[in-house]
């Protein structure tokens, strides 16, 4: 009696094993496919947020040699008024570059390009210094403190 009790429940135990194994497959399945959309959208954000930083890292060079530029200038020879207010230009355009490129990059001790406006409105004060005479550059050295800030935070 007891063998004729258990046989129709190891019958139906075992019809049901292909319904259980194509579950346990879609399981496994839909696991697989997750991670292998996951693991190369992971690796996508890492590779932009690299992009990213090495972006601002030479924009910020590129300021930083502008800046440098104008220094000179005014060394070499502060009495050529057209050409200083060119350097002042090609600061300012700089200055907006890295705006732009420094944007949605996390900076930690330089602050963000955000809390830098004042940098960049007292460049802009002095730039419009240098049409009447010769403007203190003081902002200049302010600018390159920001830089070698952003610069130490990006390449850490």
């Amino acid at each position: 009696m007891t063998d004729e009790a258990t046989e129709p429940a190891a019958a139906s135990k075992w019809r049901n094993l292909p319904d259980h194994l194509n579950l346990a497959i879609a399981v496994v399945s839909l696991v697989v496919a997750l991670v292998a959309f996951w693991v190369p959208i992971s690796m996508d954000q890492k590779a932009q947020k690299r992009e990213r930083s090495r972006t601002c890292v030479e924009a910020v060079v590129d300021l930083r040699s502008a800046l440098t530029s104008l220094e000179v200038g005014y060394q070499v020879a502060p009495r050529q008024k057209a050409d200083r207010l060119a350097d002042w230009a090609a600061g300012g355009a700089e200055i907006e570059r890295v705006q732009v490129s420094c944007m949605n990059v996390p900076l930690s001790s330089a602050g963000s390009v955000e809390e830098s406006k004042p940098l960049w409105e007292q460049y802009d004060t002095e730039r419009n210094t240098a049409r009447e005479k010769k403007p203190p550059l003081d902002v200049l050295t302010a600018i390159r403190a920001w830089t070698i800030a952003v610069i130490s935070d990006l390449t850490r």
